[in-house]
């Protein structure tokens, strides 16, 4: 989605010409809702497949970035601290022509013992790995809306910062269903809540919707700079009153230059893309001209842009590219999370 279109449908425009587009949308809203209501009653007469072992899904109600991927790994790394042998089932974002996606690859980084089955037909990628693959839970990545798939556990993220947008389903908000869909999450995980002081009420709101649903708190953790081709950390200080552009692509841009702040680097620029991008080679060009143009010696990306970009590292010749890898950290209701987890993979 485009930036500034998702900024207006997140409720971060005000002005006169975003509230035309929030309003002009609105009929739009109401055939999706329609299609919506169709879709989920369609699978639930048609039933749901029971995979012959424990499903954990991680998913979410709005489109942008609420921390789902961070979470996935989280997950995978306590499972397999616990003994259990997890199978990641991914949507797989690709462009048209694209061989691998965004996630994935990052689950393939930095959690290369956990296989990884891409495709949007989650229950064929089960179907196909019975009997392959050595598993004791699926982990479905983005699944809350998965209908041909029942799950063991639903898990939802929140943006704690930006909840729901101006509460409105797409195309004129960034609601994937209404509010009252909360009420099949089993877990609600509140991310970013470090840069919000609306967590207490944001939690009291989400219990009137969801008495049952456990509320865990997170936030989003920058960890030491790696550099994109050498694959070496760099010392916690690298960036600090160093002059660097920044770039990416994902949902949500603003945590992405938040964590380059905290960095303590001069920020010169920063480009961004839409959630999902492929890179082609005038767009590396351009920033590449932009740090030559303004003496800036390092460009800085995240993880999940970083795993696109091996294929232009000629074009940074002189230039060094870096990203900021993001790590999910628990701050409440830890235990009572990786409980309802082992309960789940225990059936």
């Amino acid at each position: 989605m485009n930036p500034y279109l998702l900024s207006v449908l997140k409720g971060e425009r005000n002005s006169f010409f975003a509230l035309l587009i929030t309003y002009l949308l609105l009929p739009w809203t109401l055939i999706y809702a329609l299609g919506v209501f169709c879709h989920r009653n369609f699978y639930r007469l048609r039933g749901a497949y029971k995979a012959p072992k424990p499903v954990i899904s991680i998913g979410n109600i709005t489109v942008g970035g609420t921390g789902k991927t961070p979470l996935v790994i989280w997950l995978a790394r306590h499972l397999q601290d616990k003994g259990y042998k997890s199978v990641i089932l991914t949507r797989g974002y690709m462009a048209s022509g694209a061989k691998d996606s965004d996630e994935a690859d990052m689950f393939n980084e930095q959690i290369p013992y956990i296989p990884v089955l891409k495709g949007a037909d989650r229950v064929a990628n089960i179907k196909k790995s019975l009997g392959v693959l050595p598993v004791d839970v699926f982990i479905c990545d983005d699944a809350f809306q998965h209908w041909p798939l029942r799950r063991d556990l639903n898990i939802v993220t929140i943006d704690a910062v930006n909840p729901f947008g101006r509460g409105y389903l797409l195309p004129a908000g960034i609601l994937r269903e209404g509010l009252s869909a909360l009420k099949r999450a089993d877990v609600i995980v509140l991310t970013k809540t470090d840069g919000t002081n609306n967590v207490q009420a944001l939690s009291a709101k989400l219990k009137k919707i969801n008495a049952r649903a456990l509320i865990v708190e997170s936030l989003h953790k920058g960890g030491d700079a790696v550099d994109v081709f050498g694959k070496d950390a760099l010392p916690v200080d690298f960036l600090k009153n160093i002059p660097v552009a920044g770039f990416c692509a994902i949902g949500d841009p603003v945590s992405f230059v938040s964590e380059l702040k905290n960095s303590g680097a001069r920020i010169m620029g920063v480009f961004t893309y839409r959630d999902h991008h492929i890179y082609h080679q005038k767009d590396i060009q351009g920033m590449v001209d932009f740090c030559r143009a303004q003496t800036v010696p390092i460009l800085v990306t995240t993880h999940k842009d970083a795993v696109k970009l091996h294929k232009f590292k000629g074009l940074f010749n002189g230039l060094r590219l870096v990203y900021i890898p993001i790590q999910l950290e628990i701050t409440k209701g830890s235990d009572e999370f990786i409980q309802k987890i082992v309960s789940a993979c225990r059936g």
